[in-house]
């Protein structure tokens, strides 16, 4: 049957041994009502080096569930496919639920090649270069799965529920990290040639305990002013940690309203939730596209 999980109880995974025992994270404002039993529901997956987060929804997009778990070394495929796919099972069958998958987006760290379904140069654990995220997913669930570089999937959460709803052009900025970059022009993801569009090699990684300089405010300034005049977005999307960008927003709108006047500058919605959301909307349009082939 589609989008049900083949039966993994016989040899459990790490994440579905201890399940019921993991504590749920469950924000209020992505909570609604538990689907019947047997409902296919969405599913979106955010991964970093030590940490899994989950969100379910109903067929319409509508956020039922979340849960979120530290992860653990993993050292090779078998290991990363029975860790996250087992919390995606385990889950499913948590409290008497009996959920399926009706599509998996999946948001990965690094560089995604997004035909091939797999994860190229990871910036999580080293051991996932060239992890192959769709094939993974698709042994243990008969569900349509995509996969997703992690900055791409916070743009498409802010231009979905976020800063910049509907904004067909539009440029995100993550300055939390290894500070990276993505866009959307006429809509559609700017991806390059190699799908490695938005890496930021000159932007420093800033801590999030210390303040930016003058000397560094103006160096951050100046560079994310050069790709906007070289991109021109209608929006300009900036997460980052709060100490930064109550300085760094203003000068932005400065400097680019002497250097390339037009762009709206603000500051990310979403948050950290981003990235989950963004994945949630990858997964109703893979649903969409699944249900339409012949």
């Amino acid at each position: 049957m589609r989008g049900v999980p083949h039966d993994t109880r016989n040899e459990a995974p790490v994440a579905a041994r201890d399940a019921d025992s993991a504590e749920r994270e469950r924000p209020i404002d992505l909570l609604a009502e538990v689907p019947p039993a047997s409902e296919p529901v969405l599913v979106a997956v955010d991964f970093t080096a030590d940490q899994l987060s989950l969100l379910f929804a109903d067929a319409d997009g509508r956020p039922l569930d979340r849960e979120q778990w530290p992860l653990p070394p993993l050292d090779d495929e078998e290991a990363w496919a029975w860790e996250v796919g087992g919390r995606i099972a385990a889950s499913f069958a948590l409290e008497g639920q009996r959920r399926s998958a009706l599509a998996i987006a999946v948001a990965a760290p690094g560089q995604v090649h997004p035909v091939a379904g797999r994860l190229e140069r990871s910036t999580g654990q080293h051991a996932w270069d060239g992890l192959p995220v769709v094939e993974l997913l698709r042994r243990h669930f008969g569900a349509p799965v995509a996969v997703e570089n992690r900055i791409y999937a916070a743009l498409l959460g802010e231009t979905w529920q976020g800063a910049a709803v509907d904004v067909e052009h539009a440029l995100y900025v993550s300055l939390r990290g290894i500070p990276q970059a993505a866009m959307v022009a006429g809509g559609r993801l700017v991806r390059g040639a190699e799908y490695s569009a938005g890496a930021l090699p000159a932007l420093p990684e800033l801590d999030p305990a210390a303040p930016l300089t003058a000397e560094a405010l103006e160096h951050v300034a100046g560079l994310l002013a050069d790709a906007v005049a070289l991109l021109d977005p209608a929006t300009v999307i900036i997460d980052a940690a709060e100490l930064h960008l109550a300085p760094l927003l203003p000068l932005l709108r400065e400097v680019l309203a002497r250097v390339a006047p037009g762009p709206e500058v603000v500051a990310a919605a979403l948050g950290e939730s981003a990235v989950l959301i963004g994945a949630l909307r990858m997964a109703t349009t893979l649903a969409y596209e699944w249900e339409r082939k012949p």
